[in-house]
């Protein structure tokens, strides 16, 4: 049985759209591309995409019966602290068999076993905000990964990505520039998807309009589109990690 890859979506911030960006992307590959992914929601003591996952089997008949059609099967979800979060992987790996298990990390280097658990990554995508504060935060944090993992020679990181993330119109030319700079430094990859900061991204059962949910992928309009590209880019990713 092959491995399947593992990515984490990480920051050292809350409220840059981890947890929305891990919905995004395990739907959009899951039901849109057939692309067989599981979620480790390590975002303790809240677990926010499991919660999300439980409002929309509560709302689903909202949802107009589109459901009812839906073929493919929902991704397992399962939630766990960081340190067992490896632990619960390969049981998901043993049982599911997934090509991909995204992780959604809480926004603290220091709890408990994250340094560990990155160690066993393929690949860890930082989303990256209009705040500069927050790419300053990811710079560090990405020295840290360097310093205690990369540069001892330890882990299986392969690849490090920054996803411009919640960004509005007025932001995306000096959000571009900070990203180059970044990549500069530390050899972080700038993936071209940007997604916008929208209504779009805010959970389907909010409002009752399209938008993120874990039971179906992003169809139509602007979500759509976004996922679509975003679809492809993981592909690209997936493809290029299971062949290094």
């Amino acid at each position: 049985m092959s491995n399947p890859i593992h990515i984490v979506i990480a920051s050292p911030l809350g409220g840059v759209g981890k947890t929305t960006l891990t919905v995004l992307a395990a739907s959009t590959l899951h039901y849109h591309l057939g692309y067989s992914v599981a979620v480790t929601d390590c975002n303790y003591p809240l677990y926010t995409t499991a919660y999300l996952r439980g409002k929309e089997t509560e709302e689903q008949r909202t949802y107009d019966n589109r459901l009812t059609h839906q073929m493919r099967q929902p991704y397992p979800i399962v939630c766990v602290p960081v340190a067992k979060a490896w632990k619960e992987a390969k049981q998901l790996q043993a049982e599911v068999r997934p090509k991909c298990i995204f992780f959604d990390l809480p926004p603290l280097m220091r709890t408990e076993g994250t340094v560990e658990l990155l160690t066993r990554m393929d690949a860890v995508i930082f989303p990256v905000t209009g705040n500069p504060m927050d790419t300053d935060a990811v710079r560090r944090f990405i020295e840290i990964v360097g310093e205690q993992i990369l540069t001892m020679g330890k882990g299986n990181i392969r690849e490090l990505y920054l996803l411009r993330n919640m960004l509005g119109s007025w932001e995306k030319d000096e959000v571009q520039e900070r990203c180059r700079t970044l990549t500069e430094e530390t050899g972080a990859v700038l993936m071209q998807t940007s997604l916008p900061y929208s209504r779009h991204f805010r959970p389907s059962f909010v409002d009752g309009k399209a938008g993120i949910c874990t039971l179906r992928s992003p169809r139509g309009g602007t979500s759509g589109r976004l996922a679509d590209s975003l679809g492809k880019e993981l592909l690209e990713i997936l493809s290029r990690l299971c062949t290094e």
